[in-house]
């Protein structure tokens, strides 16, 4: 008796998929390595090993691939932040939250996509097509990182939130002066002076008891 094997074939959704996929993950690397000024349809193209008509294909035109790397990439390091948050148990302290926050967004594929945010300075399509799309991705982070603020104060006080955006807006200036060669290697001063801010806010009189204080 003879068995016959038949390889699985594509379909043709899958090939797609698949190619904008590839397509993707190039435009990335391409965005990362040749920064905004050298993100181009053709890198892009050459870096997947595709031609210029497979990419427009999936792409019309740059604005649609650049919208879409953008969102790729910051999908990606969202998940990446989850993941180092999750691992990150041990972190308690102001000083060691923020330390992990630094580290996630000193990524260098964030700083890629801040150097390409930067060009909508002067190009007002650019700016309606990644904007919507930065912001979200910061709203997200935020949520994220003010859950992990219950490791150090559980119920979550009402001025954590506000400190997270503080946080976050902070690094990501600190981030956009690294990219001209100005503030590097500030950011563990950044970070104590963040963790100040945050205890400060903590003692003061406005901000309620604290957790476990008595109440009066």
């Amino acid at each position: 008796m003879v068995t016959l094997y038949y390889a699985s074939v594509p379909t043709q959704a899958e090939r797609r998929a698949t190619t904008r996929q590839a397509l993707l993950d190039a435009a990335a690397a391409t965005l990362v390595k040749r920064g905004a000024s050298g993100f181009t349809t053709t890198a892009v193209a050459e870096t997947a090993a595709l031609s210029n008509g497979a990419l427009f294909r999936h792409f019309p035109t740059r604005l649609d691939l650049v919208s879409t790397t953008v969102e790729h990439v910051l999908a990606e390091l969202r998940g990446v932040y989850a993941t180092n948050f999750n691992r990150s148990a041990t972190a308690t302290t102001p000083e060691e939250l923020l330390e992990l926050l630094w580290v996630c967004m000193s990524d260098q594929r964030l700083a890629a996509v801040y150097e390409l945010y930067a060009q909508c300075r002067t190009d007002d399509d650019l700016l309606r097509s990644i904007q919507p799309i930065v912001m979200d991705h910061l709203d997200q982070i935020g949520v994220l990182a003010a859950t992990v603020m219950t490791r150090i104060d559980d119920p979550v006080p009402p001025y954590a939130v506000p400190f997270v955006t503080l946080a976050i807006l902070s690094m990501q200036g600190l981030i956009i002066n690294n990219l001209a060669g100005a503030s590097i290697g500030v950011e563990r001063d950044l970070i104590i002076a963040l963790a100040d801010s945050y205890r400060l806010n903590r003692s003061s009189p406005s901000s309620g008891p604290s957790p476990g204080d008595p109440q009066s």
